[in-house]
Order: structure tokens, then sequence, then C-alpha cells
């Protein structure tokens, strides 16, 4: 007997309360449909605990809704399925549910529908949309549709998915759009079937007269497809992506095209491989289908700044490593349905692996990552919270993902560690701008600039240290290969420690000779190196010391993946020039804000230059990309070291306050002594000029009482066009900035 849909969610309620861990992505599209009310929406948002707020969702829908509704409810679980890893299985399995006579009608009429509704198709959506069976979202993705076979073909499906209400409410809708047609359809009814249902058969005569109609629509689609497919190669042509490597954040390539991130990112992570042709197939997809102008999309590719959206060379080997645990998920034993076998054998592999990456994420975030040998995957993934450049929701669907530990759910934990390793690992030196609020970007450099008190040392010093031949690995291809791969390291491992010891000799006893490289002397001999003052977190780059860390906590006896030994060459060749003497170990600038005034939108900012010490100051250079020519504040300090003191500076300083209370105020206050960078939505800017003016300032102000909001210290750029660069000065306790190209700032 099959099962009726409201029964089928009740058998689950287990598994569900278990699995709905994160309701806020299921609970926004429910509320869309019209599943729930806003008191039923706070009600389960005011239960204190997850597996309390998804009884309470569950209650109220199954007292609430009928059948339909509890398919439309199925459905909206369907479309949130990436937040719910352990629902894949269960929502992917065919459960026997009952179905409505209307729905059985149009779900047998599909392919005649798709083939004879034509240019009906939009009417009938509207229709549709304006009596609220279909959401915004779900009108424009069948408008996007590329031919009316398609958009018929993504609207019935639309209402299949809803259920026998919005079935119902189509052939309404159709039945006053075109007569004929919804006469044509409800006639001819075969014996057996339930009374409205029309013949199965393609040998029916509704199904002959739409056959060639169907071939032509099919093989439009087939030439649109075809089209799809050269547009996807010249795509790959312009940006030299080469199909089965990982080189592009195509997510960031995606915003550059005029993508919105969160589309473009959900794309990416439903089902698309982790290559860069993978990727490209499913943003060239997606921009078709919302444009349907392949010339708009190789226009725009040929004058994107592709460096954007490229990747860092360590940033493409923890790719490169990331695809050997996809490899091995796509083995026959992980494809074979139910299999577990598979898993738990290769289990300690994708362990090791996954728990090298989110080590070196944590060493590329985090302050002063923490150190504990032999942590797990998810104590990793805990750690990470703290970092404002991980997206929290991408930790989640990790961990959930992990915790699964089924061959699909561990296969999206790849696609997810993929896109939080191509965020992390850009090439060029960029910010992560937050959504705008109120015109005001919060931004945050996605490389960690960590200041430290340590100085540096002469070049030729560490060269000699380091041996003069750079190393190089083998011809070894796989885990077969181990004795080959392992045979650099214990080389690679004497050398990191010889040029540490010029920061600080070891101390303590260390077994062996000096120059041994027996890989257990050599280990001892970093370790009790990295262990002194010397390398503390306010002396030494913290990121840069754990990394040497993995060196001898992932060596090749523990995993003998080439791209492993090929990260810590990586490591090796990065440490030279870290330990040579520079200005970018003691100071840096930190653009915290940027305000956009005259509704204008800002796109991208980096820094391209420095820091440069000149002139008895400190310099650095940021590149601003804006909608179109603007003017936009930006609120800057600078931090770092000087005679071994730590500095923060942000001066001078800039208030806000509203019109009102500065023509109150203004009469007070010397015209030299401050300067007004911008008066908008009845609010002023002022910065001073002269060491004093705003303690005046704030005084008049307190007994005034007019509220003055401190805006740190911000700096006015007008721009000439949609780009322009800005030198920002650190001299003698102060900042200033001056255009550098066009551009002007005050």
């Amino acid at each position: 007997m099959r099962g009726t849909v409201k029964g089928h969610l009740l058998a689950s309620q287990d598994l569900l309360v278990e699995s709905l861990y994160n309701l806020a992505p299921l609970l926004d599209r429910v509320l869309a449909c019209g599943l729930l009310s806003q008191d039923n929406y706070y009600e389960v948002k005011a239960e204190t605990t997850p597996p309390n707020r998804a009884r309470k969702l569950l209650e109220v829908l199954q007292a609430q809704m009928d059948e339909a509704g509890a398919s439309c409810f199925l459905e909206c679980l369907r479309r949130c399925k990436q937040h719910y890893p352990r629902l894949r299985s269960w929502l992917s399995q065919d459960a026997a549910i009952q179905r409505g006579p209307t729905e059985q009608q149009l779900q047998a009429q599909l392919s005649v529908l798709c083939a004879r509704l034509g240019h009906a198709v939009l009417p009938v959506s509207l229709a549709l949309f304006s009596g609220g069976k279909l959401t915004q979202y779900e009108l424009e993705r069948v408008q996007a549709a590329p031919t009316l076979y398609q958009q018929a073909h993504a609207l019935l499906t639309t209402c299949l998915s809803k259920g026998e209400c919005a079935c119902r409410a189509f052939y309404s809708a159709l039945d006053s759009e075109d007569q004929n047609l919804a006469h044509d359809i409800r006639s001819s009814l075969p014996a057996g079937l339930p009374e409205g249902l029309p013949d199965l058969s393609v040998e029916s005569e509704s199904d002959e007269q739409s056959f060639p109609i169907a071939v032509e629509e099919t093989s439009t689609a087939a030439a649109e497809a075809h089209t799809q497919s050269g547009v996807l190669q010249e795509v790959l042509s312009l940006l030299g992506a080469v199909s089965g490597e990982a080189r592009l954040n195509v997510c960031e390539l995606g915003v550059v095209l005029g993508l919105p991130r969160w589309s473009v990112r959900g794309a990416l992570l439903e089902e698309v491989g982790v290559g860069d042709g993978d990727q490209l197939q499913a943003l060239v997809d997606l921009f078709l289908q919302k444009t349907q102008d392949a010339p708009l999309l190789l226009s725009r590719v040929r004058q994107c700044n592709v460096q954007r959206a490229q990747l860092s060379e360590r940033g493409c080997l923890l790719l490169k490593l990331l695809q050997e645990a996809d490899a091995l998920l796509h083995r026959r034993h992980f494809l074979q349905a139910g299999s577990q076998d598979g898993v738990e054998q290769h289990r300690e592999t994708l362990e090791t692996i996954f728990s090298f990456l989110l080590w070196d994420c944590v060493a590329q975030t985090l302050e002063v990552p923490a150190y504990e040998s032999g942590r797990s995957v998810l104590a990793y993934v805990a750690e990470l919270r703290g970092s404002e450049a991980v997206d929290d929701a991408l930790l989640q669907e990790l961990e959930e993902c992990w915790r699964d530990g089924g061959a699909e759910a561990l296969r999206q934990a790849v696609r997810v560690l993929a896109q939080i390793l191509r965020d992390l690992h850009p090439l060029r030196d960029s910010l992560h701008l937050s959504a705008p609020g109120g015109g005001t970007y919060t931004c945050h450099s996605r490389r960690l600039h960590r200041v430290t008190r340590f100085q540096g040392l002469p070049a030729r010093v560490i060269r000699k240290a380091g041996g003069g031949n750079a190393l190089s690995l083998s011809t070894a291809t796989s885990e077969q290969d181990a004795p080959s791969l392992a045979r650099p390291y214990p080389e690679l491992c004497l050398r990191v420690a010889r040029m540490l010891e010029l920061v600080c000799p070891a101390a303590g006893d260390v077994t062996g000779p000096r120059d041994s490289a027996e890989v257990t002397t050599v280990a001892q001999r970093l370790k009790v190196t990295l262990s002194q003052a010397a390398f503390d977190a306010e002396v030494f780059d913290a990121g840069m010391k754990h990394r040497v860390l993995a060196l001898l906590e992932y060596g090749p006896a523990r995993l003998a993946k080439p791209p492993l030994m090929q990260l810590h060459l990586h490591t090796l060749s990065a440490l030279e020039p870290y330990l040579q003497q520079g200005e970018h170990h003691s100071f840096r600038f930190v653009l915290e804000c940027v305000q956009m005034l005259g509704g204008t939108q800002l796109s991208y900012a980096e820094r391209t230059r420095g820091p440069v010490a000149i002139d008895n100051g400190m310099e650095e250079v940021y590149y601003f990309v804006t909608s179109e020519p603007a003017s936009f504040l930006v609120r800057v300090c600078c931090h770092g070291y000087a005679r071994e003191c730590r500095f923060e500076v942000r001066k001078p300083q800039c208030v806000r306050l509203t019109q009102h209370d500065w023509a109150n105020l203004e009469g007070a206050q010397g015209h030299e002594e401050h300067v007004v960078l911008a008066e908008e939505g009845g609010s002023v800017w002022v910065r001073e000029r002269v060491v004093g003016w705003l303690d005046n300032l704030q005084a008049n102000a307190h007994r005034g009482d007019s509220p003055l909001h401190d805006q740190g210290c911000s700096f006015k750029v007008t721009s000439h066009g949609s780009e322009c660069k800005v030198k920002f000065i650190y001299k003698n306790g102060r900042i200033s900035a001056s255009a550098f190209t066009n551009c002007e700032v005050l």
C-alpha cells in the first residue's frame, strides 16, 4: 500500500529532528511558500535548542498542512538539501508516496504539455505567481529557461513538486488562458485511469499530434546545449584554464562577471567537481540560464581582470592535494550504493588529508593557531569558527558532512573544503568586503598579515644556511612510489632547522651530529628550536611556525602523496624570504571600512604595494574598483612595533554627527582646525586638522547634548573613473593619504 506524504514525514520524525540542526534555510523557504505564518515562525525560533526547534516545526506543519502542503514541505527540504547532508539519501529515495489525482494527471501529461504549451507558458506562470502558487524565484527560473519547451518543463516540474493544490491551480490557469488547449488535454480518457486523466500511451492522438513539435523543441534544446559547449571551450581558452587543474576561484570570477556571490556559490556546491573545467561549466550554465546572452558572457570574460580570480601557488597545491581525496572517493567501491566498506578502508587516508588541509587553513587565518598533535577534523573546524575569514555556513556544512561519514557526504565535504581553500588563497592581496549596510562595507584582508617584533636577517646569511641547490621532488607520482617520494624529506627538514637556528640556536640536549639528516634527530632539533621564546607569537609569525610544525606532523611516512611533499617544499621556499630583513615584519596598514556616498557600489579592493619605508615614514598603496566614478570615505589605521614596543594609530580622528548638531557647533570651531569631509543623508563627517580640536568639539557637544560618533581616521576619495589608487602614509605618529592614480583625496 502506498503511503501519504504526511505519513512518510511522521514516520521519519526521529531522523528529521536529528538532521535539521540549522533551521534557518528551511524556515525561510517554508515561510516564503506560505506553509508557515509569522506567528508560527516566531514560535519555532523561540525554542532554545535545535532539536526542539525541529520538533516544533514538524508539530506545527503536521497540525496545519494538508497533503498538498506536505508535498510542498518535502520539496522545500529537497531545495535545501545542501544544508542537511544527513538527509541526502533519505530525500533521494522513492518513498512510495501517494499522489493526488490532479498530480497524477499532470505527471502523465508532462511531455504533451511541454510540447504544446508554447507561448501560453508565461501568462500561465504569471497567473500562478499572482495567485501565490509560484514564488518570485520560481517565476524567474521559468522565465530564464532558454526555450519554450524548457520553460514549460520548469513550470510543470515546479507545480508537481508543490503537490495537488498547485497542480489544480495550473489547470485552472491554463483553462483561463487557452480553453481550446485545455479541452484537448481533458479529452480522450483511457479505461482504467482515474476520471480526468488522459491516455499515457505515446500512440494516443494527442501525443501523435505533439510529437513533431516535441522533436523540434528538443532539437532546439540540443543545438543550444551544443552552443553552450562551444561557449565553455572559448571561456577556457580566454582564461587559459586547464580542465582538470584547480587554479581559479570560479566563485570570485562569477562575481567579477556580475552575478551575485550567493547564486554562484550555490551552483558550485551542487554536485560540481573540484577542477576548473567542471566549475567553469557550472558558471557558464548559470550565466546563460540567467541572461540567455552568450556574447555578453564572452565579452565580460575578455574584459575582466582574471588575476582577481587566480589562486596563489600554495592555494593551487592545497587543492591538488584535495583532488587526491576526491579521486579516492570516486573509486568504484565508493560508488556502489550502500557500500561503507570502501569508506572505512580509506578513512584514515581521507582524515589525514582533511586534517592537514584544515591545519593549513588555521595557519592562514588565525592570529595565533593552537598546536596540538593528533587533533581531529572536527576540532580544526571548531577552531576555524573563530576566524572572520571563513564563511560560517561553509564550516557548518563541512562539519555535518564529516559527521555523516557516508561516501556522498564526504564528496560534498570535498566541494565545501575546496571553496574554503579558494577563498583563503587569492593570488592578489585583496580585501573581503561585507555586504553593505547603509552603504558601509566592512573590510578584512583575505591574507592575514601578522605584525611582530622580528627584524629579519641578511639574505646572504639565510642563503648560506639554506644550502646552495634547490630541493626538487622526484618523479614519484603515487603512494606506491613512497620510498622515492620520501627521499628529499630529511634534507628538507635539515635545511629548515638550519635556517631557524639563525634566529635562535637550539638549546638543551639534541642527540646526534648537527648536520645529521636522520629524520628523528632533525625532528627533535626542530621542536627544541621552535619551543624557545624567540618563536613566540609576538616575536615570530605564528602562521609560519605552524606550517613548519606541519612538516613534522605530516611526513611522507604518514601520507605518501606527491602534493603533500610539494607543499612542504613550498614551506621551505616561503621561509627564506620571510626571514629576510624588511618592513613587512613590524608594520601594517589596516583598512577597517569604506563608506560609499551617493548610492554607488564598491566591488573590489586590494593592497598593491608596501609597506615601504621611505622619508622616515611608511607607505602602502591600495586599489579600489567601484560601479562608476564615485566618492567614498575610507577608514584606516596602522599598527606595528617601534623599539620593540607595539603601537596602534588612528590619527587624525574623524567624527560623524547630524547636520543639525553641526550647524549649532560649527560657529564655535576654528575654520583652520578642521575639515568637513562629506555631508549626506542628514549626517556630516568632520576630521581634525589641529591636535586638541576634537577635545574642544567633544566638550561643546557634551554641553549641547549632541552625540558624536567616532569614525576613526577617515579620508575622502573622489575617483575620476571606476578604478583608482590611493597612497596611505604613516609618519610622526599620524596618518595621511594622497592620490596615487585617477582620483582626488581629502
